[in-house]
């Protein structure tokens, strides 16, 4: 990521620490700094991935229909006597 590293204390689960650990041993990992901070920039990534997939599906909704479905959900509730707000 970055050359300019920060300094963090955090407390991990013994078997996390212990795979960061054998990550090292085996060379897979320069230290358990870099194990964690792989596993975060890993975790970051499948985030943004994940948003961007959510954000082109929602691109690609029908907005008639979303809005079709939402009268009808307001109605049912209505119906079992649930207060529904106005423009939601």
């Amino acid at each position: 990521m970055s050359d300019n590293k920060k300094r963090i204390t955090i407390t991990v689960d013994p078997q996390l620490a212990a795979y960061a650990e054998q990550l090292v041993e085996i060379g897979k990992a320069k230290s358990v700094s870099a194990a964690f901070n792989d596993a975060m920039a890993a975790k970051r990534l499948r985030e943004q991935h994940a948003l961007a997939l959510l954000r082109q599906r929602a691109a690609q909704a029908d907005h008639a229909r979303i809005e079709r479905m939402r009268k009808h959900i307001d109605a049912q509730a209505r119906a079992q006597g649930f207060q529904v707000a106005t423009g939601e």
